[in-house]
């Protein structure tokens, strides 16, 4: 079966020639992504269907605000996201308070740190550090069953989301959904999401815990990936704890005064001894 898919690179499902004249440069911009940061116009018009006039049009388009530039025969990102970025950040308060911690994590543990969001029913990586490791990068989507920041956010998510994810998940075999189960019971009561056979990082492992808001909302699911799972997860207790810690530190600094309960010696006793089979072809929610 095929694994959960990543959404990194959405694609929609429309030919270029069906797309109005005034969307065309929005529509042309959806195919820059991190697997593929820049495109000749002769790739681009292909790929995107749109005749090669158009497509050239929307570029040039793109150019004059500063979202693209060109080099050469290929186009990629321009100097306007950076701004975009920026803009972003400065409203974007929750990982705003985070990066520094995230960055001492990273620097403390020596692998990737990621921040994850809930939107639009998706997991939404809105910063990872350092961005080599595990085909991760920022402005990434992914099912929310497709990792552990997914699975994560799913289990503080409202009630009504996790019904119709659940409700979603209701055409799995028995083994599959029974794995569903456990993993989301023990991300309820242990603070952590585990990673399973066949999450979407290219044989990297991810795990994820959560950082709370004041009143207790969930800001983000922050995630230690490795790049290869470890020989044993008794020896990644202090690793873990590190994960652990940071994000007490981030939901601290963002007002949550609540008791903190994360049981990090029984998450690991628990991926050591449960045999957990694949997670495979998990539905989205619509």
């Amino acid at each position: 079966m095929t694994p959960p898919a990543t959404l990194s690179a959405p694609r929609p499902a429309v030919q270029g020639t069906d797309v109005p004249t005034l969307e065309r440069p929005l529509f042309v911009l959806t195919f820059f992504t991190p697997q593929q940061p820049q495109w000749s116009l002769s790739n681009l018009a292909r790929a995107s269907g749109l005749p090669k006039a158009s497509c050239l049009r929307a570029l040039r388009v793109l150019e004059k605000y500063d979202l693209l530039v060109r080099e050469g025969d290929r186009y990629r990102l321009g100097s306007g996201f950076i701004a975009m970025k920026a803009h972003a950040q400065q409203h974007a308060p929750p990982l705003n308070v985070a990066l520094p911690h995230l960055a001492h994590l990273a620097e403390q543990t020596g692998l990737q740190v990621s921040w994850a969001v809930l939107d639009n029913e998706q997991t939404l990586y809105t910063e990872v550090l350092p961005l080599a490791g595990s085909g991760l990068a920022p402005g990434d989507r992914r099912a929310l069953l497709g990792d552990a920041s997914g699975r994560l956010l799913l289990a503080f998510a409202e009630r009504t989301l996790r019904e119709r994810v659940f409700a979603g998940a209701a055409a799995l075999d028995h083994a599959e959904r029974a794995t569903l189960d456990t993993l989301d019971s023990v991300s309820r009561r242990t603070w952590l999401s585990a990673p399973v056979a066949r999450d979407h990082l290219e044989g990297a492992v991810q795990v994820a815990a959560p950082a709370f808001r004041a009143g207790g909302r969930l800001a983000a699911a922050l995630a230690l990936t490795w790049p290869a799972a470890p020989s044993t997860w008794a020896g990644a207790h202090d690793t873990v704890q590190h994960l652990v810690n940071t994000a007490q530190k981030v939901s601290r600094d963002l007002g949550y005064e609540r008791a903190w309960v994360t049981d990090t010696t029984f998450f690991l006793q628990v991926l050591t001894r449960l045999s957990m089979p694949a997670l495979s072809d998990l539905p989205r929610p619509e």
